[in-house]
């Protein structure tokens, strides 16, 4: 199992004394985490993490999942989009449902910690079914800067029950009256996804799942969404190839609180069927096959339309390649224009980039170091233990 002092290599002594310093306080107190899935999407994973690492501070952390009906998690799906600008008005009915299956799991569920820290819109309400006898945290991992107006009144109702709330971006900032913290998340350079391979060893991996490792690769790792536009990507491929010989992937899983991924992946096989070969979509959950794949890849795109944040992006630049991705959510704050990768506009903008990459090795070269170096400096695990510290230092101190 990765301890703290496994990091040292990576950040620094000064780092991780300084996290053990400042948690040392803290020791005893109890902490429990709620979100919607074990597995699939990047809460899940940095949870995976975190807890695991605040255990070791003597900082006890828990970990419970909001467990609901299908009907309920294409309900929640719909408030995200919502609360990221789509029109979905709630309903006294669309309510009625929210409330009765959160009401359920609060049956099911009892917080007698320290504090409780509630990720994303699935578990929200929560709050409205306890006598709170401890601070209660809302952490939006979601791109709010425009919500839809009656589904942001909604959920101003609840969050006016908090203690304060979590954001990834100064630009997510809204006038509610509570506490707002900016803690942005981070990738964790010690888990399978984000450790060294060998050479020999990711292009056996790449070979393994049928991709060619002769040939350049743009990829797209992400959930089959919307959000994420992979039919723009088919867009953008498919003019590149005109110019340069290469190949596309796009790798993502289904998590099971987006029950909208299979009807979007369903629409991508039918387009992979129209635009002929050199392009593969695969659903195949394995950290290691990601790994391989940002680390051969010549570009990794990131065409998403919104995006609370976009750890993908760190990910790739952590393997030292570039990234060409649209200017949205926290991006602009990973992909640093012309240094690390490219922020594009349009689909132009983005053929021409790609393009560019693949036919400069010293420029991606360039940029694939310059990247890894602003990944170390600001979205490694340790900087984001560091600010939970400080979160937790603010309202538990004795």
């Amino acid at each position: 199992m990765i301890r703290l002092n496994d990091y040292r290599r990576i950040v620094g002594n000064d780092v991780v004394e300084k996290i053990r310093e400042t948690a040392e306080p803290l020791a005893g107190k109890h902490v429990v985490h709620v979100n919607s899935v074990y597995t699939g999407g990047g809460v899940a994973e940095i949870l995976n993490r975190l807890v695991i690492l605040f255990d070791e501070l003597k900082i006890e952390s828990g970990w419970r999942i909001m467990k609901g009906s299908l009907t309920f998690f294409n309900l929640t799906k719909k408030f995200h989009n919502s609360l990221q600008g789509e029109k979905f008005r709630p309903t006294r009915k669309r309510i009625r449902i929210y409330e009765e299956e959160t009401e359920r799991n609060a049956i099911m569920n009892h917080f007698d910690h320290d504090m409780v820290i509630i990720h994303d819109p699935q578990p929200l309400a929560l709050i409205k079914h306890y006598e709170k006898s401890q601070p209660w945290i809302w952490r939006c991992h979601i791109d709010i800067s425009r919500p839809y107006g009656p589904m942001w009144r909604f959920v101003k109702g609840y969050l006016k029950m908090y203690d304060g709330m979590i954001i990834s971006m100064n630009k997510y900032k809204k006038k509610i009256g509570i506490p707002q913290f900016i803690i942005r998340p981070s990738i964790d350079p010690l888990s399978p996804k984000n450790r060294i391979l060998s050479e020999t060893r990711y292009k056996r991996i790449l070979s393994l799942n049928g991709i060619d490792t002769d040939k350049p690769i743009l990829c797209q790792i992400s959930r089959f969404d919307k959000w994420k536009d992979p039919e723009g990507v088919l867009k953008i491929f498919n003019q590149v190839r005109k110019k340069v010989d290469c190949q596309l992937v796009l790798l993502g899983d289904m998590a099971a609180d987006d029950p909208e991924g299979p009807m979007i992946y369903h629409r991508i096989m039918k387009a992979i069927e129209k635009n002929g070969g050199d392009i593969k979509a695969l659903t195949i959950k394995s950290d290691l096959l990601v790994n391989a794949l940002q680390r051969k890849s010549s570009v990794v795109i990131q065409n998403s339309k919104k995006e609370g944040f976009g750890l993908v992006v760190a990910e790739a630049l952590w393997k030292e390649t570039p990234v060409v991705a649209r200017r949205v959510g926290g991006i602009p704050l990973q992909v640093r224009n012309g240094k690390t990768g490219f922020l594009i506009g349009s689909k132009k903008e983005g053929i021409k980039a790609c393009i560019k990459l693949i036919e400069d090795r010293k420029l991606r070269e360039r940029m694939g170091k310059q990247g890894k170096e602003h990944v170390r400096k600001n979205f490694l695990i340790t900087r984001h233990i560091q600010d939970y510290i400080n979160l937790f230092g603010h309202y538990l101190k004795n």
